[in-house]
């Protein structure tokens, strides 16, 4: 069974992929410039091998759906790899990518949805120009939209046979509540469903804009040859009123109280979940950093919170994550242990949840070494161009690239007081979401409650 955890620390992962203007030389080097229809072009020169990626990130995603078109972004993204105004099927489409050696493929999240394109060195031109048709002018055809609309349902089928996936979706709408079509990229399948063409053109018009969109060429290419040949192929490409500002994004109100999210379960664990609302871009993004140090800190094999739950063998499974987001990001922690050690882990847990504040919770040499630990493991992950590529669409998209720059930078700054201060902001004291997933007959043994399980320095009421 794939846990939650895992997925917290690759949304972990993520975070610490980020880059530092003084170490700029040690990090691919690249070049941003502007088109006159507001098009961002990012050029990372790589001549190692004769391969380039082509990605376009798009400001899109599921933070600017509401429940009517909550999933629309997700079959956009489908829908992009179908028909254009020069390839008019979906035939036509795979057969150009077949010509161009074309290695494709897209992902939509909650506030970004990027597309990419990676092909030899030498087909670089025509790749250019077919991003470019594929980005300006989707047909939406009917029968591409009801053949992808099936492959997107299919997307559902396999996420809901995981073990879990009902018990996410159950904690997602307690943590987010009216705002849940926000939140969530893979979206509602009767939407889904009766999605239109005209739904999808809204789309399009709306954010489907070079003012709305970061192009990004990496690989074996020539900034000089960029800057003449991204004009040329994106020029006619038509910009729009920002949607931003047209439609403002909706920022998911804080939680005002805690809340129970209790799932039965055929499995031999107890999977237990705590969330909280964390920090945004935009409005705290010191908590960002200090979010990031302390989530690392305390998942080390070696600090007391890892050490009294799992080393002593309460807890199979304990971490802590945060997950980077301009409109509320979540922090969400996750113990599994077993239906008998599950009052002694929940008891564990809320003790150290009580001991984050504490100056000695952990000394200055692993706080240090915690932040030493992110730039390394930043400069090692910035070696691997395509997933530099994606990193620097998702932080352009959520966090702007200034704060991509200058994320470590800022982050070496931060002490262990600006830790207590994002503790007491963000966890201790505040609302969360309680959830527990466990089996029917060990539901019945524990009665679960959040008087029960849940934190006992705070009223639950």
């Amino acid at each position: 069974m794939k846990s939650l955890f895992r997925n917290i620390v690759a949304s972990l992962t993520i975070i610490l992929c980020v880059a530092i203007s003084s170490v700029r030389a040690e990090l691919p080097p690249w070049t941003r410039f502007k088109l006159s229809n507001g098009l961002e072009v990012l050029v990372v020169e790589n001549h190692l091998t004769p391969i380039v990626t082509i990605e376009i990130a798009v400001r899109n995603g599921s933070f600017t759906e509401p429940p009517d078109y909550n999933g629309l972004s997700h079959l956009y993204e489908h829908m992009f790899f179908t028909s254009n105004a020069k390839d008019t099927t979906t035939d036509a489409f795979l057969s150009r990518v077949d010509d161009l050696g074309i290695v494709f493929n897209g992902r939509t999240r909650e506030e970004l949805v990027y597309y990419y394109f990676t092909l030899p060195q030498q087909n670089l031109v025509e790749g250019m120009d077919f991003m470019s048709r594929a980005i300006s002018s989707p047909l939406f055809k009917e029968d591409d939209l009801r053949k992808q609309r099936e492959i997107v349902l299919g997307e559902f089928d396999r996420d809901e046979a995981q073990p879990l996936f009902k018990f996410n979706c159950k904690m997602d709408a307690a943590l987010w509540g009216a705002w849940l079509s926000r939140k969530e990229p893979l979206g509602d399948r009767a939407i889904i469903r009766t999605a239109t063409h005209e739904k999808m053109l809204a789309i399009k018009n709306k954010y489907y804009l070079p003012n709305n969109s970061l192009l990004i060429v990496s690989g074996d290419v020539d900034t000089r040859m960029i800057k003449e040949l991204a004009p040329r192929c994106f020029q006619d490409w038509k910009a729009g009123p920002d949607p931003f500002k047209t439609t403002p994004p909706v920022r998911v109100p804080q939680l005002t109280r805690s809340s129970l999210v209790l799932d039965t379960l055929d499995i031999p664990q107890v999977v237990c979940n705590v969330k909280w609302h964390g920090p945004s871009i935009g409005l705290d993004d010191k908590s960002t950093y200090v979010a990031d140090v302390f989530s690392y800190i305390v998942t080390q094999p070696d600090h007391e919170f890892s050490k009294c739950l799992r080393e002593s063998g309460i807890a199979q499974e304990a971490g802590l994550g945060y997950y980077t987001q301009r409109y509320v990001g979540p922090i969400t922690a996750q113990i599994v242990t077993s239906p008998d050690r599950l009052d002694s882990a929940m008891h564990l847990f809320w003790s150290q949840v009580a001991k984050f504040d504490d100056p000695n919770y952990f000394s200055d040499e692993e706080f240090e070494t915690a932040k030493g630990a992110v730039r390394n493991y930043v400069l090692f992950e910035s070696e691997k161009l395509s997933n530099f590529t994606h990193e620097i669409a998702f932080w352009w998209s959520t966090a702007g690239l200034d704060y991509y720059e200058h994320y470590l930078d800022d982050l070496s700054k931060i002490t262990k007081a600006d830790v207590a201060e994002y503790i007491h902001k963000y966890i201790q004291g505040k609302p969360y979401v309680l959830g527990l997933a466990l089996s029917k007959s060990a539901a019945i043994v524990t009665e679960p409650s959040l008087a029960k399980y849940g934190n006992p320095n705070m009223p639950w009421r």
